[in-house]
Order: structure tokens, then sequence, then C-alpha cells
């Protein structure tokens, strides 16, 4: 009777954890394309950006990625501003209000994308950021602590979830030195994701959870059957 106690305890358990994981996973399958959408429209902009200014593309790319939700915020669709940057003092050109930190705050208004991604340039030329630029252009995790140190954002763990966008996204690729255009560069990239995606679904955590699962009742019923000889 215990045992068939545990094993319905265990049986929605496993449904549980499934349905969670089924969740993740969708969410984590609708980032991904996301993402991928956002580096066919954008990485051009983010690699000539690095080539001017110095500044990594996988920077540029985490940012806008985090900042903007892969441009499918709604700040981002209304003003074509992917980096989250504010009016400020000096500024301008066109504006938008939009709750963030506070209610109505003023932000800068593009007329494209690519402004974005150029202004984005220009506003980490200020003073404050000096020190990004002692730094190399392929260490992106000393980059992302740099930017929160000098206030780019008021989140306090914001350098971790810009290196986690880098990382999970393996967007240093395109801060690697390689001889080749920047087309040829964003064909590179989306020919390494497809093929990781691949090796990855074959062991994707699902697989990995219900394998355990597997090995928990493996254990038990080993653990019964001897429990049974002794008798």
């Amino acid at each position: 009777m215990k045992n068939f106690f545990y094993f319905i305890l265990f049986f929605f358990i496993i449904l549980f954890f499934s349905y969670s994981e089924d969740i993740k996973n969708k969410e984590n399958k609708i980032e991904k394309e996301n993402v991928i959408e956002y580096i066919k429209k954008y990485a051009v902009f983010a690699i000539e950006e690095m080539e001017k200014f110095g500044i990594p593309a996988s920077i540029k790319l985490g940012q806008g990625i985090l900042e903007s939700s892969s441009g499918n915020s709604s700040l981002s669709k209304a003003t074509n501003n992917h980096f989250g940057i504010k009016c400020g003092k000096n500024w301008i050109g066109d504006i938008y209000y939009h709750d963030d930190d506070l209610p109505q705050e003023c932000f800068r208004k593009y007329n494209t994308v690519q402004e974005s991604f150029h202004d984005h340039s220009k506003f980490l030329q200020q003073p404050r950021y000096y020190r990004l630029f002692l730094l190399k252009k392929n260490d992106y995790q000393s980059w992302a602590t740099e930017l929160q140190k000098a206030g780019y954002a008021t989140s306090f763990n914001y350098a971790d979830l810009l290196i986690n966008k880098i990382e999970k996204h393996f967007l240093w690729k395109f801060d690697e030195e390689i001889s080749c255009g920047i087309e040829e560069r964003i064909k590179l990239y989306l020919t390494y994701i497809m093929q990781y995606k691949k090796k990855d679904s074959f062991f994707d955590k699902k697989k990995r959870f219900i394998y355990q699962i597997f090995l928990f009742f493996k254990k038990k019923l080993t653990y019964s059957k001897t429990k049974i000889h002794h008798f």
C-alpha cells in the first residue's frame, strides 16, 4: 500500500514537472526564435558600430535584445528605441513618454532602428563611460560589469542579465576576429546556432528529467526486491 502511494505521488510529480518543463521549453523556443529574427534584422548594425566605435557587437545585441525584448516591447515598437535611452538634458530629437522607473518618463524617439544603434554608440561616448574603452573588445563580461558600474541601468543585476543573454544566445561569436564581410559573419552565426539546436534537441532538459525519474523508480524497485528477498 505504501509503495502504491509513492507510485501515485511520484506519478503526479512527474506530470507537474513535465507540464512545467513544457511551458519553459515553449517559452525558450519563442525567445530563441525572436532572437534569431532580431539577429537577422539588426546584427549588421551592431557589427558596423563595432567597427566604427570599438563597442563589442555582443554588447550591442545583448543590450538591444534585453532592453527591447528582441524588438517586441511597446516602447521599442513606438519609438525604434532599442536601448532604453531616456531623453537627457542634451537631446533635441523627437521624444516619447512612457512609464518606466517613474510614470511618464521621457525617452528618445528615432525614425529607424539603425538610428537607435548609432545613437547608442554616441551615448556611450559620454565621460562616465570612458572606462569601457579601456577594456578589450572581446571581453563582454567586463563591458557588462562596467556598464552597470557606470549606471547605465537601475537594475542591481544588470550585468548578470546582460551576460546571460550574450552567453545563452552565443552573441560573443560576433566579437571574434574573422576575415569576412558582415553578411558572411551573420550567416556563419546562424549556421552555428542551427547546428547547436539540432545537437541540443536530442538531449533536451525534458528527456534528461524523465531519464532521472526512470532511474529513481528503477532504484526503488531494486530496493523493494531486495527487501522481499531478505524476508
